[in-house]
């Protein structure tokens, strides 16, 4: 009997451990590469707290709630439609095909290699640190 109760426990702290680091992993970077973010907005998705963000697409995109974007892109990426989407960059990251991607960064975040980055915002975003946001 103490067996079993010691293998629930384990698969309990497992699964609290799992939806806990889940939780702390943000939006993720194909979630969030259709623009350039200024330093507070990169911060705010590497930490994964909207109390940095200085944009309601930010806002919007680590609440996963489309009611505070304020661009189409934004409403795409939470959608996952492209449908939504202005910007070439956009359609490549949902469709997950860098042959849409007009910038650099674009095709970064895709092929998930920050040697492609053009930006500071891309770096910090796949390299997931803080310490590249500007």
């Amino acid at each position: 009997m103490k067996l079993k109760h010691g293998m629930f426990s384990i698969v309990l702290v497992m699964l609290v451990l799992m939806i806990t680091a889940a939780h702390a992993a943000g939006p993720g970077a194909l979630k969030v590469g259709y623009r350039n973010w200024s330093g507070d907005d990169c911060r705010a998705f590497i930490r994964n707290s909207d109390i940095y963000c200085k944009t309601d697409d930010c806002k919007a995109l680590i609440r996963n709630s489309d009611i505070y974007c304020t661009t189409d892109d934004c409403k795409a990426m939470i959608r996952n439609s492209d449908i939504y989407c202005k910007t070439d960059d956009c359609k490549a990251l949902i469709r997950r095909s860098d042959i849409y991607c007009k910038t650099d960064d674009c095709k970064a975040y895709i092929r998930g290699s920050d040697i492609y980055c053009k930006t500071a915002t891309c770096k910090a975003l796949l390299r997931n640190s803080d310490i590249y946001c500007k």
